[in-house]
């Protein structure tokens, strides 16, 4: 019984843990595609100033 109490509460972590980040997934989206952005922003204006 122990062990499959201690299994559950893993599992229910495991599972809380998954919910947290999909909560957080469009902060994080956004956060990726402004970096992203930035980037490329970046390469253009490096390759622009080397000509």
């Amino acid at each position: 019984m122990g062990v499959a109490s201690w299994r559950f509460a893993r599992n229910h972590r495991g599972r809380a843990a998954v919910l947290a980040v999909l909560e957080e997934l469009p902060g994080i989206c956004s956060v990726v595609v402004a970096a992203g952005s930035m980037i490329m922003v970046g390469i253009m204006l490096c390759k622009d100033w080397l000509q």
